[in-house]
């Protein structure tokens, strides 16, 4: 019997690659930027049970699995769920919610960029004065605070200084909140002589960005599998460096008690618990794209399994630290204006950006602080932007493989896919650009639609693969035994948690709402047909197989759970198919 050669495939030049890609993928946005607003909205402590328990349950199984599926199949996230096709259309509606994602990644990106290019002064850091032209009659420095007595107002705008001399404070007064708000995202603000004008300092920090992922893609894992080294450890070493100042700050304890002691009368709100079980799987990468394109470079032999058994928790690490520094600073900002921890700032997707450069502004030195500080946002972005960019390249390749079959046509195809991105991304800098900012990162890229491509995933493999063949899969690419536990997540757990989340998510369902700006019903729509892009994937795909099968619907159901391939059988990564190798496609044999 004759036997088709595939062209030797791409991996990464070490295994260590592998793991510092995974590391700095782990350690992005999702962790650092996200999970301490998140923290912050649903009552500090109290969010992390929830987010603990859906880490072990559907974090730490379904990383694996992605990982390991990427690795097995030697493709992407697309081409990989062949292997069930029945089910490919979660492959589908990861491409959704990872184009819903990159949007809002690069943005940041491009603030980190601002921030940065503004910390190269010779004078006081901008965001940390009260007389930069963005600035309005109610901005409070802390030296001011510290000096006065001050009295906290709900209004959102009005002099700093009362009759009696007492400073009138709201969550708008200090200078790094006028920074970002006024300066940053120029939302419309007659106070601040803000009209929403179109933002071009951060359409030249877009550029740049932009620029920044073509360079580390241009030539796949090959050049950015090197970048990781530096990328994937700086953040640890900041994050280390502003936990040790964020906790010696004056009050810095009142905000540390916030973050651990949980009030636990609130783990009765079904928002927590919503929140908490998306932000695992968002922060993570699972049913995105990334996971599987990294797996996807794994040699065929490589440990995966033992592997993410730390990887997962380095990065749960990174979240907690990121809250724990981000806590500690809030203490010490109540502290100094005396006022309440929830009434500093106002939660929201800036938090990172109002919080951090007043940490790095108390440092020695501040402005080398803050340059290495959004240096690290920088990195951490490229690591995310990077990582989901390959795994979208990785679909492109699946789907239309002469688009990547030579370096040219790779660069051209980067090209197309970067300046596409860049001007769906040129939404975003109107004033109002933050509200569209929030709307896609809420609707298109987490919450339902990413608790439904884990159900659905987690019953695929728990089911319709089967737990006990993944098992046997694991053991013949790694030589370890999966855990019991992981089998129980996949059939029962997941599937549990992930449905009630789910049921909770549409009963609770509320129109969005970022700050004191509630969404029109149009714009929910809007935000309802970005989720129902994903959503809608996978029975689609499901109907199309089992229309265009043959025989009864029963055959075509188990014809539907079979792998196709594009030859009976397929030699492994390096030429030469393995005994092991044959026996698991001979098990898995069916017609093309």
């Amino acid at each position: 019997m004759e036997v088709k050669k595939e062209k030797k495939s791409t991996t990464w030049d070490k295994p260590i690659e592998s793991v510092f890609t995974q590391v700095g993928y782990l350690v992005g946005l999702g962790n650092l930027w996200r999970f301490p607003y998140l923290c912050q909205k649903n009552g500090g402590g109290v969010f992390l049970i929830p987010y603990a328990i859906s880490l072990a349950i559907i974090s730490l199984p379904l990383y694996t699995f992605e990982i390991g599926l990427g690795q097995m199949t030697n493709k992407g996230r697309l081409g990989a769920w062949n292997r069930v096709p029945l089910m490919k259309g979660i492959g589908y509606a990861s491409m959704f919610v990872t184009i819903f994602s990159m949007i809002p990644y690069m943005l940041i990106m491009g603030w980190g960029i601002l921030f940065l290019g503004h910390s190269f002064t010779t004078g006081p850091l901008p965001w940390t004065t009260c007389d930069n032209p963005w600035n309005t009659n109610s901005c409070i420095t802390l030296e001011m605070a510290t000096n006065h007595t001050t009295a906290v107002s709900s209004k959102g705008a009005g002099f700093n200084v009362s009759e009696s001399g007492m400073l009138i404070y709201t969550k708008e007064s200090l200078p790094q909140v006028q920074f970002w708000r006024n300066y940053v995202l120029r939302i419309p603000n007659p106070e601040s002589g803000i009209d929403g004008e179109f933002n071009w300092p951060v359409l030249c920090a877009l550029i740049g960005a932009f620029v920044t992922v073509f360079f580390v893609t241009i030539k796949g894992i090959k050049s950015s599998g090197k970048v990781v080294y530096f990328t994937a450890t700086f953040p640890y070493v900041m994050l280390i460096a502003l936990l040790i100042r964020s906790v010696t700050l004056e009050g810095a304890t009142n905000g540390i008690k916030a973050y651990l002691l949980p009030d636990l009368s609130k783990l009765a709100n079904a928002q927590v618990w919503i929140e908490a079980v998306s932000q695992t799987v968002y922060s993570f990468g699972i049913c995105f794209a990334a996971v599987t394109a990294i797996g996807r470079y794994n040699k065929y032999d490589h440990n995966f399994y033992r592997s993410s058994l730390w990887i997962v928790p380095a990065g749960a690490f990174s979240s907690f630290t990121m809250g724990f520094v981000t806590f500690s600073v809030l203490g010490h900002l109540a502290h100094v204006q005396n006022v309440n921890i929830t009434d500093v700032i106002q939660s929201g997707p800036g938090l990172v950006f109002q919080v951090f450069p007043v940490g790095v502004a108390l440092m020695p030195a501040p402005h080398i602080w803050s340059i290495m500080f959004f240096v690290m946002i920088y990195f951490v972005a490229v690591d995310s932007s990077f990582s989901e960019f390959e795994g979208l390249m990785t679909m492109i390749g699946d789907a239309f493989p002469k688009l990547v079959a030579t370096p040219r046509n790779r660069a051209w195809s980067n090209i197309g896919l970067g300046v596409t991105f860049f001007l769906l991304s040129l939404m975003q800098l109107s004033g109002y650009g933050i509200y569209i900012f929030e709307l896609m990162n809420y609707y298109g890229a987490s919450g339902i639609c990413l608790l439904w491509a884990a159900l659905c995933e987690s019953i695929t493999v728990g089911w319709l693969w089967d737990a006990d063949q993944f098992k046997r899969d694991v053991k013949n690419m790694t030589g370890s035994n999966l855990a019991l536990y992981f089998k129980y997540c996949y059939k029962f757990l997941i599937p549990i948690v992930a449905s009630s989340v789910l049921l909770f998510f549409i009963i609770k369902w509320e129109p969005l709402k970022v700050g004191d700006f509630q969404y029109p019903i149009w714009a929910n729509l809007i935000g309802w047909f970005m989720s129902m892009c994903s959503i809608l994937c996978i029975p689609i795909v499901i109907i199309y197989v089992m229309w265009k099968g043959e025989g009864t619907m029963h055959e075509r159901f188990k014809d539907g759970l079979q792998e196709r391939r594009n030859s009976k059988y397929v030699v492994g990564r390096n030429g030469a198919m393995s005994a092991a190798e044959k026996k698991i496609l001979d098990d898995h044999e069916t017609p093309i």
